[in-house]
């Protein structure tokens, strides 16, 4: 399994866009060989380099194993929003509070439909994947507080 995004490649520097200070748009992202054997995936974004440890940006499950491509404004019907570490539910772009971060993006198949409400938390969430988890792929990329990078 592979994901991918036509805006940025693994390693690279993010799109400002991506930015709370920006757009605070999710950049698209494109998902390749998922197991045939998946009833669901799962979507997450967490900065690596936060001070209070990794912190989650974004999380997302239940779209359907034959979702081939995410955006902002493309996310599947089936698909549950959680809660992110700012309270909200849904997509919180990236905004360091000093230097640059690296950002993960996390693609997850798993072996069933999660049961879980819109805005369950991030411990619920990795609670109801322990045992579930058939694949997983990341797809990484940095970004500054400012565009200029300070």
């Amino acid at each position: 399994m592979r994901l991918s995004s036509p805006e940025f490649s693994d390693g690279a520097e993010l799109p400002w866009t991506m930015s709370a200070a920006s757009e605070n748009r999710l950049p698209p992202l494109e998902i390749h060989d998922t197991p045939g054997t998946a009833a669901s995936l799962a979507l997450l974004l967490e900065d690596l380099d936060s001070p209070v440890g990794q912190l989650t940006h974004w999380l997302v499950w239940n779209l359907p194993p034959a979702t081939e491509s995410v955006s902002a404004i493309d996310l599947p019907d089936e698909a549950v929003r959680g809660m992110n570490a700012f309270g909200k539910t849904g997509y919180t772009g990236p905004i360091p509070p000093e230097g640059r971060h690296i950002y993960r993006f996390t693609l997850l198949a798993l072996d069933q439909i999660l049961d879980l409400t819109a805005g369950a938390t991030r411990r619920q969430f990795d609670t109801e994947i322990q045992g579930h988890t058939l694949a997983t792929a990341t797809l990484e990329g940095g970004i500054s507080r400012t565009r200029e990078g300070g």
